[in-house]
């Protein structure tokens, strides 16, 4: 190869490097790190201990993975809006699908659902409210004396002495 012919091979390179966004070794392993600590997170998020708690936004198992990415990260241009269309979907399903049926409910029966089935199939089934998917583990239960819809562990669906536990 001529003196020439390398130096037209190099621009070229450096060229192509330019524009294609080639990064300095160490930005490479600094956007690697972040990735690995993002993936870490999200496992992490997704083996959140069982324990009750009410139901809202961020109980549904969708989009748990796709959150706490590094901003830095190119994949967070795209994991960002996807997570938030979950939780949206979650926060219309339990701030105003559900709180309105139980309105409507009050209102025609002067009382709110008596026990579980009860909530489930007046308010939940003949509203067409999707209810987000639990982590396995996990189910829904109303709670009639609060008035409020509870995720609870399944080991804790059943007591020993046959009643229902209370969230």
């Amino acid at each position: 190869m001529s003196s020439n012919s390398t130096k037209r091979f190099l621009l070229a390179g450096w060229m192509l490097c330019s524009f294609a966004g080639c990064k300095p070794e160490a930005d490479v392993q600094r956007d690697l790190a972040a990735q690995k600590a993002a993936q870490e997170a999200a496992a992490k998020a997704a083996e959140q201990p069982l324990e009750a708690q009410k139901a809202g936004v961020g109980v549904g198992v969708k989009g748990r993975s796709l959150e706490g990415g590094s901003e830095n990260n190119p994949a967070t241009l795209i994991s960002a809006p996807a997570a938030a269309y979950f939780r949206t979907k979650e926060k219309i399903a339990f701030e105003i699908q559900i709180p309105q049926a139980l309105n409507l409910y009050m209102a025609e029966k002067g009382r709110n659902p008596r026990n579980h089935d009860e909530f489930m199939r007046d308010i939940v089934e003949a509203n067409r409210i999707p209810l987000p998917k639990l982590p396995s583990g996990m189910v829904y239960r109303y709670d009639s004396e609060k008035g409020e819809l509870w995720v609870i562990p399944e080991k804790d669906l059943q007591s020993p002495s046959g009643q229902q536990p209370s969230p």
